[in-house]
Parts: structure tokens; C-alpha cells; sequence
């Protein structure tokens, strides 16, 4: 089972990402070429991966359509891996039943498992129940089989000036809290808005004594990580940080071996700049 005091990574090639399609466009791969040229990619992001020394805790965050053939080599080679199963779409209910969760569980037999949500204003209370008991019968999934389960909540990174949709996030969180839904992480988005954040870390925290309840995710745009890091233990990097090297890769401008090495680079250089120092807990004020 996941042990909530260790530093984790966790590389991000699920559903937040087109990284894999390996062009300019990021648009999801579709044919049977662009599916191949995927999992070649995702092999090298794979094989990048091993050849890094860190004291964190690696965990490959995959979505299995794409990364079906690296979930399976993980296990493998003693990699950590999330399997990010089907989320709640926007406007309707998509959220995955016991039985899509235990084939997953089966399949890929992962570290842990993750479901990603949005939440909305305007959600009918009958959707909003069902969401709740589905989420409960998946932790218990989880529990039953030892492993560990990720509510990913999903919103932009520009947050400032959207207050109706950060009150609508912290209202879900909440409701999701008091229904007893306690989730192994939380994952959570880093924002241009600092007190939205904080605020979520406290509400993810709120039954620990540190910030180690949540994993949160950095833009990969943003220059200066550690100027606003918060004393959190957990992060993701989204994949998108690898685009340039596999579309220079996939356009034949570098090599394979070169490919896998600046992705090694790239990794290293991001870890290395993330602040995993515990501190005390963000209370919500």
C-alpha cells in the first residue's frame, strides 16, 4: 500500500496530455501509425525514467489506451504506476463502475488507481449522489485490494479571476469531504491564484498533521517552480514537458538514444527544483 510520508513524483501521461501524439498539433493519436508511434514514445519516456538517480519516489501516471505496453513493463522493472481510469465529464455523468475498476485492477494490477473530476454548479443532485456512491464503492475497491486511489480534480491554471468556479471547486471538495470520501491523494492543480490553492491543500490536509494528503501538479510552462512552492511533499509533472523532444524526435531531427537522453535531462532538471520539504499544515482560514 502507498505510504502517504514518502516524496513522490508522478510523470503525468494520462488524459491531462496529448504529449504522446509527438506533433505540433497534440492531437490525440488515432491511427494505427500514430498509435505505434506512441507507445514508442512512451517507451522512451520509459526508458528515461530508469536512468534517473533521485531520492523521490517515481510513479508513471498513464492513461492505458496509449500506454498499455509500458504499464505492463513497469511492473517489470519495479516502477510505480497509477492507472488513470474513465472521469466525470462535463455536463453528464461518466464515472467508472466496480466492475470497469476491478478489470483495470486485473489488467495492470497498479500501484494505484485514479479517477479524474470536474466539479459544476448546475449538477443534478441525482448525478451528484450517484457520483458519491460510485467514488465510496471504488474506495473500498481500493482498500479491499490494497492499493491506493486519486480523486483528480481537473481546472485550468488561470484561476484569479474566476470566482464562481473557485467557489463551486471548494463547495465539491467540501461536500465530497463530508460525505465521508476520503481519497488516498487528492490531486490538485497549481494556479495563478495562491489563496485557492491553499485553501484546497488545507481541505485535502484536513485530517493531517502535513501537506502530504495531496499531489500537486506543475504547469509546465512555469519558470520558477520553488518561488511558490508551499512545503508540499507530493507532485506531478505533466507530460507536456517532453513535446519538444519527441516532435524533434518523431520529425527525424534527433536520434532515439538522443531522445531518451534529453528526456532524462529535462526530468532531472524539474525534479531537482521542486521543494518536498515538510512543513506544517495550511489551515483553512
Amino acid at each position: 500500500m502507498i505510504q502517504l510520508s514518502e516524496n513522490k513524483i508522478f510523470i503525468g501521461l494520462d488524459n491531462r496530455t496529448n504529449v504522446l501524439s509527438c506533433n505540433l498539433e497534440s492531437s490525440r493519436p488515432k491511427s494505427a501509425e500514430e498509435k505505434l508511434r506512441a507507445n514508442i514514445a512512451a517507451n522512451m519516456i520509459l526508458q528515461g525514467i530508469q536512468k534517473i538517480k533521485t531520492s523521490h519516489e517515481l510513479y508513471l501516471w498513464c492513461e492505458p489506451n496509449l500506454c498499455e505496453s509500458i504499464l505492463f513493463s513497469s511492473k517489470k522493472l519495479n516502477i510505480n504506476t497509477v492507472v488513470s481510469v474513465e472521469h466525470i465529464n462535463r455536463g453528464g455523468l461518466a464515472i467508472p463502475n466496480s466492475k470497469d475498476v476491478l478489470e483495470i485492477l486485473k489488467i495492470f494490477d497498479p500501484d494505484l488507481f485514479s479517477v479524474r473530476i470536474y466539479f459544476e454548479e448546475n449538477r443534478s443532485r441525482l448525478a451528484e449522489e450517484l457520483a458519491i456512491d460510485r467514488i465510496k464503492n471504488m474506495i473500498d475497491l481500493a482498500n479491499l485490494h490494497n492499493k491506493g486511489f486519486i480523486i483528480d480534480v481537473f481546472y485550468g491554471h488561470k484561476m484569479s479571476q474566476n470566482q464562481l468556479e473557485k467557489e463551486t471547486i471548494i463547495k465539491g471538495m467540501e461536500k465530497f469531504i463530508n460525505e465521508g470520501i476520503r481519497p488516498t491523494l487528492w490531486g490538485i492543480r497549481r494556479t495563478d491564484d495562491e489563496l485557492f490553492d491553499k485553501t484546497l491543500i488545507g481541505l485535502a490536509n484536513i485530517d493531517n498533521d502535513l501537506n502530504n494528503n495531496c499531489i500537486q501538479e506543475i504547469n509546465s510552462n512555469e519558470n520558477s517552480i520553488e518561488s511558490k512552492a508551499i512545503g508540499l511533499e507530493n507532485f506531478a509533472i505533466n507530460g507536456d514537458i517532453f513535446s519538444d523532444t519527441l516532435i524533434a524526435w518523431s520529425t527525424k531531427q534527433i536520434m532515439e538514444n538522443e531522445a531518451i537522453e534529453n528526456i532524462k535531462t529535462n526530468l532531472e532538471s524539474y525534479i531537482n527544483t521542486l521543494s518536498s520539504n515538510r512543513v506544517n499544515k495550511v489551515e483553512i482560514n
